[in-house]
């Protein structure tokens, strides 16, 4: 798929990750799944001698490591900014465990890149199927629903992805937020 696409099937689990998380939190995880969308797309820019596309960045592999990497690069600045705080009496302790603001991380981004190797299997494939299980098996699953650059599949899934969070957001706002505005 194109990048539309990917928006629009992260937009689909964002608007399941609000329903779930809250509008706030959720929200929060919709935004750093939108940054991770298209990242397994960078091997693209790599020569094809180094990196085939859809091989090893569309992989579990990848998933678990970017994951475990980004959620480690993330939680120990903010488990520091903490402590430091802490130490400085600005905050008398600690406000969220670290192991939480990981765990979230890595989940976030782990959904996000599964979303995306998922959507890829919508299409033909081609010569570019998606290796979900490399460097084990080089099995390439394609539903063969749609090319990768149809428009109107592009297309059709932004906007069910762009719906259905707004959609989303709005049912959490009526339901949720204003009842306690209201006083009920």
């Amino acid at each position: 798929m194109h990048r539309e696409g990917h928006y629009g099937t992260t937009l689909l689990v964002g608007a399941g990750c609000v329903l779930g998380l809250g509008i706030v939190t959720g929200m929060i995880a919709t935004a750093v799944m939108m940054m991770y969308a298209r990242i397994p797309d960078q091997d693209q820019y790599i020569p094809e001698s180094i990196i085939s596309h859809r091989g090893p960045t569309h992989s579990i592999v990848f998933t678990l490591a970017l994951a475990f990497i980004s959620a480690s690069t993330i939680t120990y600045p903010f488990h520091f900014g903490q402590q430091l705080a802490v130490e400085h009496n600005l905050i008398t302790t600690v406000l969220i465990v670290p192991s939480t603001v990981w765990a979230f991380f890595a989940g976030v981004v782990a959904i996000s890149l599964f979303t995306h190797i998922i959507t890829d299997t919508l299409t033909k494939g081609g010569g570019f199927r998606v290796k979900p299980l490399w460097p084990v098996s080089s099995w390439g699953p394609a539903l063969g629903l749609c090319t990768a650059d149809n428009k109107r599949w592009n297309a059709a899934l932004l906007a069910s992805g762009v719906t259905a969070f707004i959609a989303t957001i709005l049912h959490e706002l009526y339901y949720s937020v204003l009842p306690s505005f209201a006083g009920f």
